[in-house]
């Protein structure tokens, strides 16, 4: 009795705590969740209330309404309707200020508003100067007017629930027809609450979870003593009797016990044995059960090579550099498609798409090897060429069903995007470029894998920035077959990518799969279906710009040009594009060297910037030299002959010809001429 009583404490500790371990987790996302959504809700509803608030006010009167000092009938007009939108929006404040643009230090008030249930708050007059408080605000400030956002929101006290004091501020820019922004309209949301709706959320949610928690070791505890307790107490009596007595049992277990689970099971074998062991185990033999058994048995197969794939998505969530996602889907119970993808170290990761020939359990078993051999030949640190090598050589030592396997594998460089691979007999992979649309990516093949003793292998290097993209396949996805025997085919496939191209690895491979779905329909599998979808975000080092300083000479320039095209180049930009930023950065060099400094020594800086996810190149030069704004000349007439047209101006011409966009800036004592140019691989 007292180890069934064991046996009973311990079934019920071990459901409930998981259970528990569950309702934490739950409780925990849960008041995540709760907390993210009412702060969106907050802060959404502020930005909505702001943009009401700025349909009342005329950017272009900023300077108008101030100079008021607020006793002008359109000021008063303007005060009064915020006034009401305050206290009809049940807002804390609504204001509007001018920050001191030199430093953002101080602002100046030209609206102010207060909700009449705040009486202990008073508006500020127009023209009231307050020190800004922090250096957020200032570069909220900041953003707002250099055009770098078009609202921005500032929370007090975001992780507390303890004070009245929690609100949020939302900004909107004023902007004037001109496009520039004269005023920044805030509107202030007291959070209060907050903090009572999320102690209610958690008591319910406690309340709750205790309740579930003594529901289920009440149920668990009649349950497990009806289900197991007292049908193993009865199986352990009759096993007991029949040692001693060694005849079978007038009542039979199965009379006894009604269950149809593993108990039932174990009573049904005991009254077999007490009856006739050999009757039992000829019964197993029936066509019936051979069949049951085959099925079984592909069936696990099939289990065992879905776990022999990586199947956990992502897979590496701590690393930020990367995201992947695959997807097998075989033509037959099991398939000899497989991909693969490891971390080699900390610094490399592996991929691998292979294709066995033939289908079925032959095909499985091959795959298993095979994928078993690339990996081990991987992680010694072997290149693609000298995996490919190794895994011929021992496929082809005992080969005797002449199978072969199609591989591309490639291994990346994480913190540089250089990937290494090498193809055997396998199909192109696809590839894009940050901002541009997928293309296959050719490179001659080898021969396949365990088709030949001592074939060699090749590789190539790919260079990956942040933004690219690689999709890698098997040839069941460019040969799937409608009901026509029309083939899906390559171009198909690259206009799936290219719906959205810039989608993540799993989205792009349910777009593929939505493309053929809709392609074959009813059709019959006609292969496995295998497709792997990489995206390279790249490294924090790989999104800061490269600087370098030299002295602000001709002699340089060549050195400055190296610099960049080293960047072009890495970037995959096209020849044309080259010779247009070439051409811009020399325009704009020369024009340095030549009149920053006077012709005496002085220094310049060159930095260069490549957005991978938009493609965006940005060129930066700066000089300490003499202040000049080369925009601000005029264009040159280039309708009027060469010697009839004024000297000067045609480089600058030429810069913004050349480039796509081009600012300058003195600011610090420097000349900061500012070049972009949109790369279109």
């Amino acid at each position: 009795m007292k180890k069934i009583n064991r046996v009973l404490v311990k079934s019920i500790v071990a459901i409930v705590l998981p259970l528990m371990l569950f309702a934490l987790i739950v409780g925990v996302a849960g008041n995540k969740a709760f907390s993210d959504a009412m702060h969106l809700q907050y802060a959404s509803s502020a930005y909505r209330m702001a943009d009401a608030a700025a349909l009342e006010i005329d950017a272009d009167r900023m300077d108008a309404y101030r100079a008021s000092g607020g006793e002008t009938e359109e000021y008063r007009a303007v005060w009064d309707r915020l006034n009401e939108l305050c206290d009809a929006l049940g807002v804390t404040f609504i204001y509007v200020i001018q920050p001191d643009l030199t430093d953002y230090g101080h602002i100046t008030f030209i609206f102010s508003t207060v909700n009449a249930n705040f009486s202990e708050y008073s508006p500020y007059e127009v023209g009231f100067v307050r020190e800004t408080t922090n250096d957020r605000y200032r570069q909220q400030y900041r953003n707002l007017y250099e055009g770098k956002s078009e609202r921005e929101m500032q929370v007090l006290e975001s992780r507390q629930y303890k004070t009245d004091t929690h609100h949020l501020t939302a900004m909107r820019a004023l902007k004037g027809a001109d496009g520039e922004t004269k005023a920044i309209l805030c509107v202030q949301r007291q959070m209060s609450g907050l903090r009572s709706t999320s102690e209610r959320f958690h008591r319910s949610v406690l309340h709750v979870l205790i309740a579930i928690v003594l529901m289920v070791i009440l149920s668990q505890s009649v349950y497990l003593n009806w289900a197991l307790i007292t049908p193993v107490r009865r199986i352990t009596d009759e096993a007991t009797r029949f040692a001693g007595e060694n005849c079978p049992a007038q009542v039979k277990l199965v009379d006894q016990i009604h269950n149809r689970d593993e108990i039932g099971q174990l009573a049904s074998s005991i009254d077999r044995m007490e009856e006739q062991v050999g009757e039992y185990i000829d019964n197993l033999t029936t066509i019936t059960a051979e069949k049951q058994r085959i099925t079984t048995e592909l069936t696990l197969a099939r289990r065992i090579q879905e776990a022999m794939l990586p199947h956990q998505f992502p897979p590496f969530p701590e690393r930020k550099e990367f995201e992947l996602y695959a997807s097998m889907t075989p033509a037959k119970a099991v398939g000899g498609d497989f991909y693969d993808f490891f971390l080699i170290d900390e610094d490399h990761l592996g991929l691998v798409m292979a294709d066995v020939s033939g289908k079925g359990i032959p095909a499985a078993l091959f795959m298993m090897i095979c994928k078993t051999i690339l990996q081990s030949c991987a992680m010694l640190g072997q290149s693609p060429a000298e995996i490919l090598t190794k895994t011929n050589e021992a496929l082809c030592s005992n080969n005797q069903v002449d199978m072969f396997v199609t591989v591309w594998t490639g291994i990346l460089e994480i913190s540089t995007g250089k990937l290494r691979a090498a193809n055997a007999g396998h199909e192109y992979p696809a590839l894009k470029r940050a901002g541009g649309n997928f293309e296959l990516y050719k490179r001659k093949h080898g021969l396949v894998v365990a088709a030949m003793e001592g074939a060699s292998y090749r590789e190539y290097e790919l260079q990956l920035f942040p933004g690219d993209a690689l999709f890698v396949y098997t040839d069941g996805v460019p040969e799937a077959i409608d009901a026509r025997e029309q083939a899906f085919g390559t171009e198909r496939l690259l206009h799936a990518l290219n719906l959205d191209p810039a989608a993540g690895p799993e989205e792009l491979l349910r777009n593929v799969r939505r493309e053929m779905d809709a392609f074959v329909k009813d059709a019959e599998p006609f292969d496995d279906i295998t497709m792997l979808g990489f995206v390279y975000h790249g490294t924090e080092e790989q999104t800061m710009p490269k600087t370098i300083t030299m002295e602000a000479s001709l002699s340089n320039l060549e050195r400055a040009l190296a610099f960049v095209d080293e960047t072009l180049e890495q970037m995959g930009c096209p020849m044309k594009q080259q010779m247009q930023v070439d051409l811009a950065l020399e325009e704009a060099f020369v024009n340095v060297a030549n009149y920053a400094y006077g012709g005496e020594p002085g220094p310049v800086s060159l930095s260069v910037l490549a957005e991978g996810e938009t493609g965006e190149l940005t060129i930066t030069l700066m000089d300490r030299g003499t202040p000049f704004d080369p925009l601000g000349r005029e264009e040159p007439d280039l309708s009027l002959p060469a010697e009839e047209r004024e000297i000067g101006g045609l480089g600058i011409f030429m810069v913004k010809k050349s480039m796509d966009e081009v600012r300058y800036a003195y600011e610090d004592g420097q000349n900061i001429l500012t070049m972009v140019k949109h790369i279109r691989g």
